[in-house]
């Protein structure tokens, strides 16, 4: 083996005895080489060279490694090439070599390694190769559409919720535990509503002005967590009700324990969040084209501060509801003698699971699958965000659902019956 390094360029000539052992060539400028069959290989790698070539391929834009490496051989063989090229999550990689006929980069021969081997090109000629990065994520279909949708529909609905909540207030506030439960449902709302609204404002980096970005992710990061935490108030005392069935909360306690996990807890993680990622600087605490919190993989990224306290909080109410079954199940089956009596206590537990999954924000768990699954893989990633994005639309009906079966039924017709009118005359 003979080697030529300079600043920019890379030199390796191999000549080996046995054509049928695989050679491997690494490079200083972050790219390795594995090559079969041929007794004699030229490798060149050359460092900063990938932005001199075209960046797009078939019309699509791309961000091109820094390394392009030319592998020139005896005879045809199948090379496998691996680039220190970082990817971002649900971006296309494409393996490509240069087409000195057209001029352009094609993939005709090569094939990328997926996401197992994302770094990884396997092709079965001998040219000058690299890899490019889609400089987009996947967009999918109607995806849009389906959010704002959602959103709008969302507003509506929880705009009504705190109508019904104003015009009913006293009428059903009679004891501490409806005192309880309507004062956390208020909360939620608005806290979801300005969320919402906050979202609606920063759609993208052309519709509004760039120094709104920050302050608008602050709201959302805020308000976000405000309102999980006051789904875990709601979990909460719904627990201590059906454990302590003999034990009352006083009132102050439970509000006050309220106030702090609904507003200082979520105001503490965002004001950490804030100092440790640069005091709020763009790309690094948020991104100037979402305007929202910044993922760039596994445990890495803002975004991590808002998911870690909402999948606590979802898993600690995930296990409140297995409760609240349990104990449906264990005083109800004891009285069951007929089969319309089994079927009731069906209905009865559905009707739970219903109502209790959205309302303390069980859907989010979609969100976990969301970040694990990445679009290049399967199609059933794009499923899961279709899944993910409707259910937290539907959330916000379920929610002012909730809101109607905790009113008297002597109030409940002419609510109805207002908010029906109020959404035809949309």
């Amino acid at each position: 083996m003979s080697q030529l390094q300079q600043d920019n360029v890379q030199i390796l000539i191999y000549s080996k005895s046995d054509p049928s052992t695989p050679q491997t060539f690494s490079s200083d400028f972050g790219v390795s080489v594995t090559e079969i069959s041929s007794n004699i290989s030229v490798q060149t790698a050359f460092k900063n060279l990938g932005s001199k070539f075209p960046s797009t391929l078939n019309n699509i834009e791309t961000v091109p490694s820094e390394t392009v490496l030319s592998v020139i051989g005896d005879k045809k063989t199948k090379i496998s090439v691996e680039y220190n090229q970082e990817r971002l999550p649900n971006h296309e990689m494409y393996c490509v070599y240069w087409d000195d006929i057209n001029s352009e980069w094609s993939e005709e021969g090569c094939k990328w390694g997926g996401v197992s081997k994302q770094i990884v090109c396997t092709c079965n000629h001998l040219s000058a190769f690299t890899i490019l990065m889609a400089k987009h994520p996947i967009e999918l279909k109607y995806m849009e559409e389906l959010t704002y949708t959602g959103l709008g529909f969302s507003i509506v609905s929880l705009t009504l919720c705190l109508v019904i909540e104003f015009l009913v207030w006293n009428a059903v506030v009679k004891t501490n535990i409806a005192h309880f439960r309507h004062t956390v449902l208020v909360n939620i709302a608005v806290c979801l509503l300005i969320a919402h609204c906050s979202f609606l404002a920063a759609p993208g980096p052309s519709a509004s002005p760039p120094y709104w970005c920050l302050p608008l992710t602050l709201m959302k990061h805020f308000c976000f967590l405000a309102a999980f935490f006051w789904m875990l108030c709601l979990s909460l005392g719904l627990l201590h009700q059906v454990i302590f069935v003999f034990v009352h909360l006083r009132k102050k306690v439970y509000l006050g324990l309220c106030l702090f996990l609904g507003y200082i807890c979520p105001l503490a993680i965002v004001i950490v969040t804030f100092i440790t990622y640069d005091n709020g600087r763009p790309g690094s605490y948020y991104s100037g084209e979402t305007c929202w919190l910044i993922y760039e993989a596994a445990l890495k990224g803002s975004i991590h501060a808002f998911l870690f306290p909402v999948f606590i909080i979802v898993f600690v109410n995930m296990f409140t509801m297995v409760v609240v079954i349990s104990r449906i199940l264990k005083s109800t089956l004891l009285e069951v003698s007929s089969h319309d009596d089994a079927k009731e206590v069906a209905r009865s537990i559905v009707k739970t699971i219903v109502l209790l999954t959205p309302t303390v924000g069980i859907t989010w768990i979609l969100g976990l699958f969301v970040l694990m699954l990445d679009l290049t893989t399967t199609p059933y990633a794009q499923i899961v965000n279709y899944a993910f994005t409707f259910f937290n639309s539907f959330q916000r009906y379920v929610c002012f659902y909730y809101n109607i079966l905790c009113i008297p039924e002597h109030l409940r017709a002419p609510i109805v019956h207002l908010s029906l009118n109020f959404l035809n005359q949309l």
